[in-house]
């Protein structure tokens, strides 16, 4: 018998699902690393708040990348004495686009994560590990396994 979810783990699940989707959103407009983690933490607790006017579930990427638009803007206009900076016009073209592209991104997503499953325990390690570390140059992946950049 299946326990009907409260809001909370509904909401937690949701949130894991889709984090790489709203995060690759944020990264699409902001360069440095701490940054997307600052709006994601912004954009995770606005989405609690707002939770219980999402009507559909099915629809919480796209209602959480719109959310994240918001919270970007947000933050260029706090940072916008920076000299470098997206005008906010260019991000909402960045993220439209993107929330267009959404459906595919996750199929595309799906598709990897069905391959990795068909990879040797070894090689998915090899895989993930080449992607963990951003910056990460790949030559520097077979030292710690023992083995020369040709056989990896």
């Amino acid at each position: 018998m299946l326990v009907p979810e409260n809001s909370h783990e509904r909401f937690v699940r949701l949130l894991t699902e889709h984090e790489g989707i709203i995060r690759a959103s944020i990264r699409s407009v902001i360069q440095r690393t701490e940054d997307v983690a600052e709006i994601m933490q912004s954009v995770s607790v606005v989405m609690w708040r707002k939770f219980d006017s999402l009507t559909d579930s099915t629809g919480f990427a796209k209602w959480a990348c719109v959310i994240a638009r918001y919270e970007i803007l947000k933050f260029k206009r706090a940072r916008a004495r920076d000299r470098f900076q997206f005008d906010e016009e260019l991000i909402s073209l960045i993220l439209e686009e993107g929330a267009e592209e959404l459906p595919a991104r996750t199929a595309r997503l799906a598709h990897l994560e069905a391959c990795l499953e068909k990879l040797p325990e070894s090689r998915k390690a090899l895989v993930l590990q080449a992607y963990a570390e951003r910056g990460q140059k790949c030559l520097s992946l077979p030292a710690p396994l023992r083995r020369t950049g040709s056989t990896v």
